[in-house]
C-alpha cells in the first residue's frame, strides 16, 4: 500500500500546473523560432569569441609547438582546425532547435503525466480510508499482564 501512495505522490510531482506548462508551451515555441535560434547562436558566438580572444602566447616556451608568441585560443585552434568556428555557429543553431525539439516533447508529457496523475488520484481515492492510521497497531498494545 505505501508503494501505491509512493508511486501517486511521486507522479503529482511530476505533473506540471497548467500554468506552468503554458509558460513551458511559450519557451519551446520560442526555441523553434528560427529568428530566435539566431540570435541565441550570435549570443553563444559572441561569448567563445570573448574565451577563443584569450591570449595564450606566453605558454609557447611550454607547448609542444601548437602555440606560438603572440598567439590567442583562436590562432591556435584555426591552425588545428579552420572551419571550427563556422563548426561551432552550425552545431549551436541545431542544438537550439533541439533544445526546442525537448521542450516541446517534455510539454507533451507533462500534460500526459498530469492526465495519469489525476486518474490515478480518483481511482486511488476510494483506498484512502483503508488504512486507519488511528487505530493501534499490535506492536503498539500493551500485552503485559500487570
Amino acid at each position: 500500500m505505501r508503494t501505491v501512495f509512493f508511486v501517486l505522490a511521486a507522479a503529482s510531482c511530476l505533473a506540471t500546473p497548467a500554468f506552468a506548462q503554458e509558460r513551458e508551451a511559450q519557451i519551446a515555441d520560442k526555441l523553434n523560432d528560427p529568428a530566435v535560434q539566431d540570435g541565441i547562436t550570435a549570443a553563444v558566438s559572441a561569448l567563445a569569441g570573448i574565451v577563443l580572444d584569450t591570449r595564450v602566447g606566453s605558454f609557447a616556451p611550454y607547448s609542444d609547438g601548437r602555440v606560438r608568441r603572440g598567439d590567442t585560443l583562436r590562432d591556435v585552434k584555426r591552425r588545428e582546425d579552420p572551419g571550427f568556428e563556422r563548426r561551432l555557429r552550425r552545431d549551436t543553431r541545431r542544438a537550439v532547435g533541439t533544445a526546442g525539439l525537448v521542450a516541446g516533447d517534455m510539454v507533451s508529457a507533462a500534460g500526459a503525466i498530469a492526465e495519469t496523475t489525476a486518474r490515478l488520484e480518483a481511482a486511488l481515492a476510494p483506498l484512502a480510508g483503508l488504512g486507519d492510521l488511528d487505530s493501534p497497531r499490535r506492536d503498539d498494545r500493551d500485552d503485559y499482564d500487570d
